[in-house]
């Protein structure tokens, strides 16, 4: 497990909705309002339209993602980025059902 992995496990809800989000952007910088809005639902934007401040503030102090100065953010540049087809994300608990089904899922495209 890479160090970058191990800080991921430890963090919160909010920084790993970040995380998961810009992945989907490897080589874009976001804007805080459109990682608010996407990252971890509508319902959530609609709650608080700052929610993302401190948990961007915390990924940036553990150099999980990068800034560019203007308010836009983008994953760091050695985090590890999915090769081939994209990654996709699959809950703890939904993968745990899959694997001790009776039938063969080919979980390797998912996180």
């Amino acid at each position: 497990m890479s160090t970058i992995e191990a800080t991921e496990d430890l963090l919160g809800a909010d920084e790993n909705s970040i995380l998961q989000y810009l992945r989907n952007y490897p080589d874009a910088f976001i804007t805080e309002m459109e990682i608010t809005s996407h990252a971890d639902g509508r319902t959530r934007f609609m709650e608080d339209k700052h929610w993302a401040h401190n948990p961007l503030t915390q990924l940036l102090e553990l150099r999980l993602v990068d800034t560019d100065g203007s308010g836009r953010y983008q994953i760091h540049a050695s985090a590890p980025k999915p090769t081939g087809s994209k990654i996709k994300f699959l809950a703890p608990q939904l993968r745990d059902i899959l694997e001790h089904s009776d039938h063969k899922f080919d979980l390797s495209n998912f996180a």
